[in-house]
């Protein structure tokens, strides 16, 4: 994987040439074999590339990607998610979507389909951004409050 290269998200379709609803197979085609599989804490099958984790509905179909702060260069409309200034990048995406949670350290932004980690710490190498379907993060959405 490239962590100079640009991975540009797109709301509730994917990242890069990554789509949501691809097969495990498909994302080998595009960024090669996964160097772990796993299931997380929440029992989604979950694979990583270099610091990358790709992680798949019950259907075994992508659902989710994420970043860590190494990946310099995610984007979102416009806006660099790991800029430095953690608030800037909440204030940023929070003018694309005011149907924004915050809850167990996440923010998640439901209409575009990105979730954060870490931005409400100091510790830079601790954030996180994931891109989402429609829909993945709504049961978690239940036990948080609005974005402030």
């Amino acid at each position: 994987m490239d962590r100079e290269k640009a991975y540009e998200v797109i709301p509730h379709h994917g990242v890069a040439e990554i789509r949501f609803g691809m097969s495990s197979g498909e994302v080998e085609s595009r960024w090669g074999a996964s160097t772990r599989k796993f299931n997380n804490f929440l029992g989604d099958r979950t694979e990583v590339r270099d610091a990358i984790i790709v992680a798949c509905a019950e259907n075994g179909t992508v659902a989710e990607i994420g970043f860590p702060s190494s990946y310099a260069n995610v984007m979102m409309r416009g806006v660099r998610i790991f800029q430095h200034d953690y608030n800037r990048t909440i204030v940023e995406l929070r003018a694309f979507d005011h149907d924004a949670y915050e809850g167990d350290g996440f923010i998640v932004f439901k209409t575009l389909g990105v979730s954060l980690s870490g931005f409400r710490g100091d510790d830079f190498k601790a954030l996180t951004v994931t891109a989402f379907e429609s829909g993945w993060w709504d049961k978690s959405l239940e036990d948080m409050g609005p974005l402030s």
